[in-house]
This record gives structure tokens, C-alpha cells and sequence, in this order.
């Protein structure tokens, strides 16, 4: 009688309609927190391409977001110069951001071009009640060109420890990537209270795309394991950049070779 019951339970089971599985959700691919875009293009379609990739983060030299900026990946304000800085506070905080970006280069006459001393004026009046919000600041980020170290340290100086700074911004643009890591290593020592963002790097070789490939990776490889890199945006997410081959896209909008060496 039991092998009977079981025969005719395994026989009806047979033909029941099968359990559906649950859908399985779209995998995003591995996020990488360090990795981000410098986006200046005005193709913001492009921006598609970054959906569903290690980037984690953007930033635009502005205050506002371009459009299509895929969800997952966060904007970094950027308070480029001292136009209407007065504003700034109650636009990220409007926002939600977490963390904001200061004066571009404003030790270069063609960039922000703003005065140590003024901004360090500027910074406790109109930066500094951002922390008190919990929003991260970056400090002024400055080029690898020796007057960049110099008024990074008469802005501190004019701080006179006044100024809210939770990390420390730099570019650095050349050949190697040995001196490029050698320069963050440099510079860590020389300001080794502060975390670095490196907003702007790149391989400056013309006409070998090989080499250009071979810094990147390196230099990704080896920041990804550094402590004191918090962040870093390749130059730039773009179709092309003027005099130079690090543009991490073809001429259609999608991923280049280098773009997907970045992405992965």
C-alpha cells in the first residue's frame, strides 16, 4: 500500500507545473569606491556608457550634474572659482552632496587664479559651514607645476588652521607612471593629514597608444592599493582631448580601448 501512495505521488508530481524561479536581478558589475570620471564633454549621452561599470563617481568642474548621469554613480560639486560662491552652500546641501571639490588650479593665471590669502578668506566664509552639515571638503586642487606645492602651502599658512579640509585634490599630467606615484608619494609626505583626490592625471605621449594604455593601468593597479588615495578621475571622459590620447572614448561615444582598460 505505501509503494502504491509513493508511486502515485511521484506520478502526480511529475506533471505539476513547474515552481518559476525567481528572476535574478541584472548583476552590476564590481564598483570600484576610488574610481571616477572628469566628464567635459557636452555629449551627455555618452554618459550611458558609464551605467553598470567599476565608476563610482563624477565630477564636471561645476556645481549641478550633467543631464543622464546614471543612477549609481554619484556627482561631486565643484566650486570652480569666485563666481557666485555665495550660493554654493545652499545648492550642494539642496542636493544631497557628501562631498564638494574647491578652486580649480588657483595658482594658474588661466584657471581660477585666485590669490592664497583670498582664498583662504574665501574658504572660512563660504566653505567652511559646509562641514557643519557633514559634507566632506576638498581643498583647492592644484597642478604638479612647482608653484602648485607653493601656494597650497601659503593657503595653509593664511588658514592658519581655520579652514575645513577633509582631503586634498591634485593633478598631475607627464610621462611615467613612476613619477606620477613618486609625485602623490611626495606629496602625502609633504601634507600627511589629509587623504589625496587625484582629480586630474593622464600620460601626456602622443602617437602611442600602447604606452598611454600601459600608464593608466599601472597607475589605477597601484592606487587601488594605496591607503592614502582615496579617489582619482582619469583625464577625462571624453571623445578627444586636446593634445593628447588619453580620451577614454571613440568617436562614436563608446568605451575606447583605454576606456575599458578604466571601466573593468
Amino acid at each position: 500500500m505505501r509503494i502504491a501512495l509513493l508511486l502515485a505521488s511521484l506520478f502526480a508530481n511529475s506533471f505539476a507545473a513547474p515552481i518559476p524561479r525567481a528572476e535574478r536581478p541584472l548583476l552590476r558589475r564590481t564598483v570600484n569606491a576610488k574610481r571616477g570620471i572628469a566628464f567635459s564633454d557636452t555629449t551627455t549621452s555618452d554618459l550611458s556608457n558609464a551605467a553598470n561599470t567599476a565608476i563610482s563617481w563624477e565630477y564636471n568642474w561645476a556645481v549641478t550634474p550633467p543631464t543622464n548621469l546614471p543612477s549609481g554613480i554619484a556627482h561631486v560639486p565643484m566650486q570652480w572659482g569666485q563666481a557666485n560662491i555665495e550660493a554654493f552652500e545652499n545648492t550642494v546641501k539642496e542636493a544631497g552632496a557628501k562631498y564638494v571639490l574647491g578652486f580649480n588650479e588657483p595658482e594658474q593665471p588661466s584657471q581660477s587664479n585666485i590669490n592664497a590669502t583670498a582664498a583662504a578668506s574665501l574658504w572660512q566664509k563660504y566653505m567652511n559651514p559646509l562641514s557643519a552639515s557633514g559634507i566632506k571638503i576638498g581643498a583647492p586642487a592644484v597642478s604638479s607645476a612647482p608653484e602648485g606645492k607653493t601656494w597650497l602651502d601659503d593657503f595653509f599658512s593664511a588658514c592658519d588652521k581655520k579652514c575645513k579640509i577633509d582631503f586634498l585634490p591634485l593633478h598631475w599630467y607627464g610621462q611615467g607612471s613612476q613619477y606620477f606615484l613618486g609625485y602623490l608619494s611626495d606629496m602625502h609626505t609633504a601634507f600627511p593629514e589629509y587623504n589625496l583626490w587625484v582629480t586630474e592625471f593622464a600620460d601626456t605621449t602622443m602617437n602611442n597608444e600602447a604606452t598611454v594604455k600601459s600608464f593608466l593601468t599601472d597607475s589605477i593597479q597601484k592606487m587601488d592599493a594605496l591607503s592614502y588615495v582615496e579617489r582619482y578621475s582619469w583625464f577625462d571622459y571624453s571623445r578627444s582631448t586636446t593634445g593628447m590620447q588619453s580620451n577614454l572614448l571613440d568617436n562614436n561615444g563608446a568605451l575606447n580601448d583605454l576606456g575599458k582598460a578604466y571601466f573593468q
